[in-house]
Order: structure tokens, then C-alpha cells, then sequence
């Protein structure tokens, strides 16, 4: 009889969006995944995968990688509805992700495979196609948001949060999705994605069954989870007076979940990383430690299991430990408020946290000694984002890895260097060495500039040119505003999107595209502005730009009639030659501009102003640049040092009639024809072919003899050999 009520069973993703037409029942929350949440599903997801994954495999390897489970979902079926009663974050996490891997297949022309999943995203019903998601509110919003001019969209001004939060979750996809996947990777992770993940869906009878398992699954019984989990085993090792301890506990509980309801699970595990965690190097991966990837999972257990090696040996080892958690979580509230509310004083916090690094706060907390009072407490969190954020800025322009999860990494490197405590001049001694360390300045701003997934990155650093040359200027500070997911700040082209304006100085639609997307020629404007005049010729448009902001304004010849402060600015730093008017914007015009950019970076995030006296790099390695054998287990630079690929190779790739050529450098980068430079072969094609996927190694090819070959076959041919 039982089983005539709820039945479960094991399904692969694909039979969870085949044929359905899902939506939610009454009493089902909608939306409410946070972009971190999205982003350590995709993390999580990708771990698994190319733990499997070599580039030398046929798709039919596939059949052989581990499987991954994604956990149970609740449903009832009422024909043609299934409703969902638990699982939807998941299921609408995937949905969005099956919408986003549709177009990357189709970018590299995949176009079967796209097919695949056009029949999982949608389905057909009375001769209309229905999103498996059946949600109305969410229906121009997933028609809209992953296609070509997906940027583009525009959430309306009276969304709903929880379509404000599927947009956020979107842009993890465009902005934050992994390189290796983008790439030759593509095709394997979709099979393996469709065929080796799976849920258990459990189906209740009815609706009024589905809502006794719903009620049962969040309201009675609920699981203990690490949190308390490590508070019962705490306070389970202290002789006398355990109540004590408690209301301390329960204090500093309470007052980090007033932030946010994640703030004290990751506060616990901020607080472990920075006073206790392992923090070396796992190998050449660009993966973290294992104390700290455990950590990041069930931190109680590592607690337990360590508790020797992190002095917990008598009671008052306990009890103490549970104070310095309660002082060390006000100064993370602390940090944690600078992250929901831009505080210009500590505003390298904040915009850490805008570029995905989710664990700054450790190095801070390992920096701090117990007597530092809130100046010093503060100045150390300053000094310690600053560097931070001047890793992060210069990787980006020069193509080096600067996600997230390599964020977290230096982070976490510089645990090591400055757990104890330091003083604020101490640290400042340290953090200087670690800038004169590093091998990569801001030159590599010469050719940077927009392409098909740094959007974000490049809106970022818009807005810190924009926003430090308006408050030198005696304007208001709109950092925060320049920054909203909202957006009511969009990046605007000087030159119109019209190819045929810019002959013959552009003799190439390539040639064009890299020049007009080049940081120089682009700025920071309201939205609304932007959209009524981002069509006109550039005469036209210099006139409105002159009400903008002083980026945008300096284009014009009459910027700086009484306008003293604006010249004050320009003279103070030396910017005349620079910052100065164009009654034409032409490609010379967009690479003077892209001077001026890099000036502004070189002034904005200058070391000697934070950390004192630095000198020049001192060795050639640089960290950031290790290749990580957890991603590529043979690089470019493996075969020219093996001889299977001559030095500074000159590759070539047609797609279309069209051909495109690139070259290698000596530090295995590409660049391609019009100077930009690329971290992968992959997103070099993608910047080529402006698209948004490309599969490098089998794009692009090099003459080996009187052979040109792909470089997949020059790779597969040095393994073979033993070469690599």
C-alpha cells in the first residue's frame, strides 16, 4: 500500500527535464539561490568532472567517468503538471545552466548537441513550446537573457526579488563560468552533465501528501548541521560551567545571523582557515589545501578530528576557544556589513567581495592580535583587501587566472604568511615584498578590453577609473551605484556598432570589433543615457558625453572652461598629455585613451601609496602563472619545450571563409593579429571568432613540415612519442 503513495527512484538529469512541465505549488518559497550558491553548485560540478576528463578521449569515455549525485527532490504529478515541492533551487540552477550550455554549443557549432537540450529547456504543449520551468513571471527573462544580446537585457523596474535573484544567477553563468569548460571540454561536460549526475525524485501521491513530506523535510526533525553540530561538541568538553559558554555562543550566533542567514557558517569557517588550517599548496592544482577544502564542507568533523593539533587538550582550552570565536565574529560583522554596505574607508572589501573572493576575511583575522583595538583592527582589514585587490586588478588586464576561486587561493597563501599577528607596520613590510614579488604590472592594459565573458570585469574597472577620477574631482562618490547588479550604470561603445563608418581605417570586421571593444574606447554612463544615443556618430554623441561623467566629459574641446577642480586633477597628476579632447576618435584616438586608462590603474592601485617603498620584481616566476595539472595536464609551452611545437609557433584558424592567425609567446600565451594577448588557446578563439566558446585545441592550427595540423594532433602525437 505504501508504495502506491510515495515512490522513489535514481533519475540522470536528462530524465529529470524530459518531458516535464514543471511548476511550483502555493506553498512552495520561489527563488532564492545567491550567486555564491549558484557558483559552488558550478564549482562542485566542474571538481568532479575533470577529475575525469583528458582531452585525448573519445565521448564515449564519457560512460566510464564517476557519477555525481545531486541529492533528492519532491514532486506530485497532476497531468500535464508535475509540481515541484522540494529541489526547485537545484532544478532551476540546472534549468538556467542547460539554457546557458545551449548557447555555447551553438557557439562552436555544435548544433545536434544544442538540439539536445533545446528538448530538456523546452517542451511542446498544444502546439506551443512551454518552458520545462513553467513559471510566467520567468518566461521573457529565459527567452531572452543567454542569447547574443543576453547583456543587453533589462530586468524590469517592478521585478520581483525572486527574478532579481534569477538574474544574479544568470550572470554567474556569463561572468563567472569555468575557462576549461568553455573550451574543447564543452561537448564531454554536457554528456557527463546529462547522463553521469543524477537525483532521486520522490513522488508523493497528492498535493496534500507532497505538502505533509515538505512540512516534514523543513519544519519537523530538522537536521543538525555543522553549526550545531560543533557548538554540542564544544561546549560537551567543558568541565564547569558549560551555560556560560552557551549564552556566549548563542550571543555570537544570533548577531552574525542578523547580517545575513549564511554569515555564521561562513564566518566558522573563515575563523578555522585563518587560525588553524593547513594552508600549503595541494600540488600543482589550482585546487585549495585539503584542511581548508574540508573546512569548507563539514567543519565540525574537521574540528573533532584535529582538535589535538589545534590546542584543544583541557577544558579551558574549550572555553577559550568559544571566546576568541565571539571577539574574532564582532570584527567579522565588521567586514561583513562593509560587503552589504559600500563603506568608502574600507572599500577594497567591498570590492573584493564584487569579484568573487569569498574568504578575505581569513588572511584579516590572521593579521589581528588579540590587543589591536578598532583603528588598528581596520587598518590591518585595509592593507590586507588593498593587496588583494591589486593582485586581482593587475591579473585581469593581464589575461591571468583571477576568478574567484584564485582569489581565494592567494587569500589563503596569505594565511601562512601573516598568522600570529602582525603589527600594522610589520604588515605592511610583508605585504610590500609580496607586490615586489609579483612579474605582471599594468602594461598588459595596452590591447585590453571587452570580450564575450568579462563584462563584469570590465564594468569593474570602468568603474574605478570613473568613480577615482569623480571624487579627485570634488564629485560625489557613486561607486556603489557603479557597481549595482541592477545596473543602472552600462557600459557604452564610443563607436557605434556600424563597420562600415570606420573604412578604410578598419580593413577588417576583426579589426574593427578588437579596436572598438578596447577598454580605451569605452566608458561608464547611465543607463538611460546611454541607450538614447549609443547609435550616433561620435561628433554627435561628444556633445552629450560633456554632461557626464569627467571620463566621458574630457572628450569634448570645452571640458575644461571653469572647470577648476577638473584641472586641478589633471595638473596634479600630470594627466594633460593624456586626459585631453578628441574631435575625432579614431584608432589612434582609442589607443591614446588606452594609455590614459593604464595611467589611472598605475596611480589608483600604486603599492608605494599603501604599503610604503617597493621594489622592482626580483624573480622571473610568478606565482599566478604556475599552470595548474588539474585543468591541462599538457600546456602549450610542454610541447615547444619538447620540440613538438616550434618557439613563438604562428598558429592559424578559419572558420567561414574567414582566416585568423595568432602567434605563441615564450610564456605559452597567444597573442592574436590585432596585439591582444590570451591566457588559453580558447579564449583567444573565442576573442577571434567574437564568440562565446571555442574549442582551441582543435581550432587552431600550426604547420608542422608540409603539414599544418591541429593542435590537438600536434598534442596527441607529443604523448604518443613520450614527448609530454
Amino acid at each position: 500500500m505504501l508504495e502506491n503513495l510515495i515512490q522513489s527512484r535514481a533519475m540522470t538529469i536528462e530524465e529529470v527535464f524530459t518531458g516535464r512541465r514543471y511548476q511550483l505549488d502555493t506553498y512552495q518559497r520561489d527563488f532564492t539561490w545567491s550567486r555564491t550558491d549558484v557558483g559552488r553548485l558550478v564549482a562542485d560540478l566542474r571538481k568532479k568532472f575533470v577529475s575525469n576528463w583528458q582531452l585525448e578521449h573519445d565521448r564515449e569515455h564519457v560512460a566510464r567517468y564517476q557519477s555525481y549525485f545531486l541529492g533528492p527532490y519532491v514532486y506530485h504529478e497532476e497531468a500535464p503538471v508535475t509540481y515541484l515541492v522540494d529541489g526547485q533551487q537545484r532544478i532551476t540552477t540546472l534549468h538556467l545552466m542547460l539554457i546557458y550550455l545551449r548557447e555555447l554549443l551553438r557557439a562552436q557549432e555544435l548544433d545536434g548537441d544544442a538540439d539536445r537540450l533545446a528538448g530538456l529547456i523546452q517542451t511542446r504543449r498544444f502546439g506551443q513550446a512551454v518552458h520545462t520551468l513553467d513559471i510566467p513571471e520567468r518566461q521573457q527573462f529565459l527567452n531572452e537573457v543567454f542569447k547574443d544580446n543576453g547583456d543587453a537585457y533589462s530586468l524590469p523596474q517592478n521585478a520581483t526579488g525572486a527574478l532579481r535573484r534569477l538574474w544574479d544567477a544568470s550572470r554567474v553563468f556569463q561572468e563567472e563560468f569555468p575557462e576549461d569548460l568553455r573550451g574543447d571540454a564543452l561537448p564531454y561536460f554536457v554528456d557527463w552533465l546529462l547522463d553521469g549526475v543524477c537525483m532521486v525524485g520522490i513522488r508523493a501521491a497528492t498535493s496534500e501528501q507532497g505538502w505533509e513530506i515538505y512540512e516534514s523535510m523543513n519544519d519537523r526533525g530538522v537536521r543538525l548541521g555543522p553549526i550545531d553540530l560543533l557548538k554540542s561538541f564544544l561546549l560537551s568538553q567543558i568541565d564547569n560551567d558549560p551555560g556560560g559558554a552557551d549564552v556566549i555562543w548563542r550571543r555570537m550566533v544570533s548577531e552574525l545571523a542578523g547580517i545575513d542567514v549564511n554569515a555564521p557558517s561562513d564566518f566558522l569557517k573563515t575563523y578555522l582557515i585563518g587560525r588553524f588550517a593547513n594552508v600549503g599548496a595541494s600540488g600543482e592544482t589550482d585546487e585549495l589545501s585539503p584542511d581548508v577544502e574540508r573546512i569548507n564542507g563539514p567543519f565540525h568533523a574537521w574540528v573533532k578530528e584535529n582538535a589535538q593539533n589545534i590546542g584543544l587538550r583541557r577544558s579551558s582550552d574549550y572555553r577559550k576557544l568559544i571566546v576568541d570565536l565571539a571577539e574574532s565574529a564582532t570584527r567579522y560583522c565588521t567586514l561583513a556589513a562593509v560587503v552589504s554596505g559600500y563603506d568608502s574607508e574600507l572599500s577594497s572589501i567591498y570590492f573584493n567581495s564584487y569579484n568573487g573572493m569569498s574568504i578575505q576575511a581569513a588572511p584579516i583575522l590572521a593579521a589581528v592580535e588579540q590587543r589591536d583595538d578598532s583603528v588598528v583592527f581596520k587598518e590591518k582589514a585595509k592593507l590586507v583587501a588593498s593587496y588583494l585587490d591589486l593582485v586581482f586588478a593587475r591579473r585581469l588586464v593581464n589575461d591571468l587566472p583571477c576568478s574567484g576561486v584564485h582569489l581565494d587561493r592567494e587569500a589563503v597563501r596569505l594565511v601562512g604568511l601573516l598568522r600570529g599577528g602582525v603589527s600594522a607596520s610589520r604588515l605592511r613590510e610583508i605585504l610590500a615584498r609580496e607586490v615586489s614579488a609579483l612579474d605582471y604590472d599594468f602594461t598588459g592594459m595596452k590591447a585590453y578590453g571587452l570580450r564575450s565573458n568579462n563584462s563584469r570585469q570590465v564594468r569593474y574597472l570602468l568603474a574605478r577609473l570613473t568613480g577615482f577620477v569623480e571624487t579627485a574631482c570634488e564629485r560625489g562618490d557613486e561607486m556603489r551605484s557603479y557597481l549595482d547588479s541592477r545596473r543602472p550604470f552600462e557600459i557604452e561603445h564610443i563607436w557605434a556598432n556600424h563597420f562600415d563608418r570606420y573604412q578604410p581605417e578598419t580593413g577588417t570586421r576583426a579589426e574593427f570589433d578588437s579596436y572598438r571593444n578596447r577598454l580605451g574606447a569605452l566608458l561608464l554612463l547611465r543607463k538611460s543615457d546611454n541607450a538614447s544615443y549609443q547609435d550616433l556618430p561620435y561628433e554627435k554623441k561628444v556633445e552629450y558625453y560633456q554632461r557626464q561623467n569627467h571620463l566621458a566629459g574630457a572628450l569634448h574641446s570645452n571640458h575644461r572652461e571653469r572647470n577648476s577642480s577638473f584641472n586641478k586633477f589633471v595638473k596634479a597628476q600630470k594627466l594633460d598629455r593624456l586626459l585631453r579632447p578628441f574631435p575625432k576618435f579614431d584608432k589612434k584616438a582609442i589607443r591614446a585613451r588606452q594609455d590614459l586608462y593604464q595611467r589611472l590603474c598605475e596611480i589608483i592601485w600604486d603599492p608605494s601609496a599603501t604599503f610604503g617603498s617597493v621594489a622592482r620584481p626580483v624573480q622571473s616566476q610568478d606565482r599566478s602563472r604556475t599552470r595548474t595539472r588539474a585543468r591541462y595536464d599538457v600546456a602549450v609551452t610542454d610541447l615547444i619545450a619538447k620540440g613538438a611545437l616550434p618557439a613563438r609557433a604562428r598558429l592559424v584558424g578559419r572558420r567561414r571563409g574567414e582566416e585568423f592567425r595568432a602567434e605563441v609567446l615564450h610564456d605559452g600565451r597567444i597573442r592574436v593579429g590585432s596585439g591582444e594577448t590570451f591566457g588559453s588557446l580558447s579564449a583567444a578563439g573565442e576573442f577571434v571568432l567574437q564568440t562565446k566558446s571555442c574549442p582551441g585545441w582543435n581550432f587552431w592550427r600550426t604547420r608542422i613540415g608540409d603539414l599544418e595540423l591541429p593542435l590537438v594532433e600536434v598534442r596527441r602525437e607529443a604523448l604518443e612519442k613520450g614527448l609530454v
